[in-house]
């Protein structure tokens, strides 16, 4: 549990009066839609229409001559290679494509790159298979717009390229017939926020000569899956998207999706973006992360339904694999961390280790990231060679903090949260130091992550027809997130196990008890304690259990009800520290002997949980979060402190004993705090 900013949005009551009076929305619904901005009705009103900000495909740069190009590939008979992506974003477009290209009469099949071998993108080993297979024009969808020499290497065997993508663009541009991007200088269309599939569907549209919308009626369901998956902004455009594509769903006539959704228990009548993201998307990463990334492509694209069957239950059982991998490796991983906790003073977590497998290091660096709540890199290395895969936290950039080290990268792409890389091996130092440097120069664009909370309420506010009025807000996702609600002065009344991982804590506050479930932390993780006064950050939604319908409770965020703004600047002004090695002259971390001494007879007491900050408020008194962290640091750095596992998954920190008389002043944490 990482500590956050929170954001209580103040929505103004009588625009939210308007709001639920004039569109027939509950009280809820009203305040959420208020607090996000909506100061008249009729906005709020056309948001939830979610409309397409247009229906014209040819908006986009470049969209006329790729068409043009792809009719005259289609009436001359010349084959047509779809180039995708392993991931579910690249693989929907990749299905969607073909289909519309096989609708055209055109000669196509489809490729993917390899994620063991030639990792992401469009490769020379990719172009030379393309063309013994007689390829004359390759048609890229989620990737492309960093291949470079690939579409130069293309030309010279004859063969064209368009490449349609959503990448973050360099300053040049590949020397293809046609580049199909958003984010492109030059391009006007407004549609940065679409996903690699969401492209491909405008590109479909020009192609078909019709407009986007009917093309949604066709290819909607799975543009819709490779957006949720994708994680981008459920607003505009993507909004339309998804709302009308998971309403296609059952129409979309793909015996594979029909076998998946039975092979998850999922309702494929009634698929929401939770089951995509939660059960879909997951299988489908699956094959790829697992070295069979044909497997899912080829699920999507079969019409027979008894093979479909089977090649579901195949992916599932990948998707198995998959989890004990992530597993190990997270476990690897943790045990590098605790063995150097100097790691929690770096700026963004670098990790490299031989024999991770490259199909979970994203999911390895997802991890660290809502651990740490920082930048995370994890990179795999084979030899001479090895493959890093990030995530980043909001605000930011890792792409541009990977591109100022791309002089050190054999291969590199992505954008703002997320990017990959293939490297020397003995070029990761460097690396290192150049990411270190880098945080330095750009500290102040660091923030400690913001929670926007949508409104306080209080627990009386809550009722089943309440929650179900919220369900006017779906689809859910990124840039409209699931409301979540700040309730404060709760009294923690139980604590419980909730299956192996997860804890169940009951709240009173005045009459009103409840129950809240707190999803990956365990009940021996749980920093509270019964009786403590707390504030809870939830999100509401419907259970139907076998007798009756409830409201289900899930806990997004907890901290006492003590806490102070002031911890929270400090924790910030830490994580600053990680950046620079520096403190200002009026810090809230700067330190004495004294306060380091309060710290460390907590130490000595077993008493603070490592990897809950929110835990640590208060230990000792009237000192912030963020100096109490610093000197934790202080003494780890010299020897005097580490992390230990109890009870197999529970970190504490314990003293470590020594004859040897320590000088603070040893410390590089504690140099940069020290009161002068």
């Amino acid at each position: 549990m990482n500590i956050k900013r929170w954001v209580v949005r103040q929505p103004d009551g009588a625009t939210a009066n308007r709001i639920e009076k004039e569109l027939g929305v509950t009280h809820l619904a009203s305040l959420v839609l208020a607090g996000r901005g909506f100061s008249e009705p009729s906005e709020a009103g056309q948001f939830l229409d979610g409309r397409l900000s247009s229906d014209d495909p040819f908006l986009l740069k470049d969209m006329d001559i790729a068409a043009d190009r792809i009719h005259r590939a289609v009436e001359a008979g010349e084959r047509i290679a779809v180039f995708g992506d392993y991931d579910v974003d690249g693989l929907t477009a990749t299905t969607l494509m073909y289909r519309c290209l096989k609708g055209l009469g055109a000669d196509v099949i489809c490729s993917l790159p390899s994620r063991d071998t030639t990792g992401y993108g469009l490769s020379v080993e990719a172009v030379d298979s393309l063309a013994d297979n007689g390829v004359r024009l390759i048609v890229t969808v989620d990737n492309g717009i960093s291949a470079f020499d690939e579409v130069v290497y293309a030309k010279t065997l004859g063969i064209d390229t368009i490449i349609t993508d959503h990448h973050m663009v360099q300053e040049a541009l590949p020397e293809a017939v046609a580049v199909i991007n958003p984010h492109r200088k030059d391009d006007n269309s407004g549609f940065e926020d679409l996903a690699g599939v969401g492209v491909a569907l405008k590109t479909a549209a020009a192609l078909e000569e019709t407009t986007v919308s009917e093309a949604v009626e066709s290819y909607g369901f799975l543009a819709a899956i490779g957006t949720i998956s994708d994680i981008m902004p459920m607003r505009r455009d993507n909004r339309y998207i998804v709302r009308e594509g998971l309403r296609l769903i059952p129409f979309g006539e793909c015996p594979g999706l029909e076998a998946l959704c039975e092979t998850t228990g999922v309702d494929i009548n009634n698929v929401n973006e939770m089951n995509v993201a939660f059960n879909l998307a997951p299988r489908l990463n699956a094959a790829g992360r697992m070295g069979n990334e044909n497997l899912a492509l080829e699920l999507l694209l079969t019409e027979d339904e008894e093979e479909a069957r089977g090649m579901a239950k195949e992916i599932d059982e990948l998707n198995r694999q998959r989890q004990a991998v992530e597993q190990e490796t997270s476990e690897l991983i943790n045990s590098i961390l605790i063995k150097n906790m100097n790691y929690s003073s770096e700026p963004v977590f670098v990790v490299a280790a031989e024999g991770l497998h490259p199909g979970v290091m994203g999911i390895a660096s997802s991890r660290l990231v809502d651990k740490y709540d920082k930048p995370a890199i994890v990179i795999s290395v084979d030899g001479d060679t090895a493959k890093g895969s990030g995530r980043s936290v909001e605000g930011f950039s890792l792409y541009k903090m990977l591109a100022s080290c791309s002089d050190l990268m054999e291969k590199f792409g992505g954008h703002d949260m997320a990017a990959g890389f293939t490297i020397r091996a003995d070029r990761i130092p460097e690396l290192k130091d150049r990411i270190r440097a880098y945080c330095e120069e750009h500290a102040d664009e660091y923030r400690i992550t913001e929670l926007k909370i949508d409104a306080e309420i209080s627990a009386q506010e809550v009722s089943e027809d309440e929650v179900r009025g919220l369900d006017i807000l779906k689809p859910f996702g990124n840039g409209n997130s699931q409301p979540v609600f700040l309730v404060r002065g709760c009294t923690v009344e139980g604590i419980y196990p909730l299956g192996e991982r997860h804890t169940r804590i009951s709240f009173r506050t005045g009459e009103k008890q409840f129950y809240g479930a707190l999803f990956g932390t365990k009940t021996c993780q749980f920093p509270f304690e019964i009786g403590e006064k707390v504030d809870v950050v939830v999100s509401l939604s419907l259970y139907s259990g076998q007798i009756r319908t409830m409201v289900s409770v899930k806990v997004i965020d907890i901290r006492r009800a003590s806490i102070t703004e002031q911890d929270i600047d400090s924790f910030e002004e830490l994580r600053r520290l990680n950046f620079t090695g520096k403190c200002a002259k009026d810090s809230l971390l700067l330190s004495d002997r004294d306060d380091a001494a309060a710290v460390y007879r907590c130490i000595a007491r077993r008493e603070l949980l490592v990897s809950c900050g929110a835990g640590l408020c208060g230990k000792v008194k009237d000192m912030p979060l963020g100096k109490m962290l610093a000197l934790i640091r202080v003494f780890a750095e010299l020897g005097l402190a580490r992390a230990e596992l109890i009870d197999g998954d529970k970190e504490i920190l314990v003293p470590i004993p020594t004859d040897t008389k320590k000088d603070l002043m040893d410390s590089p944490t504690f140099r940069a705090i020290c009161k002068r």
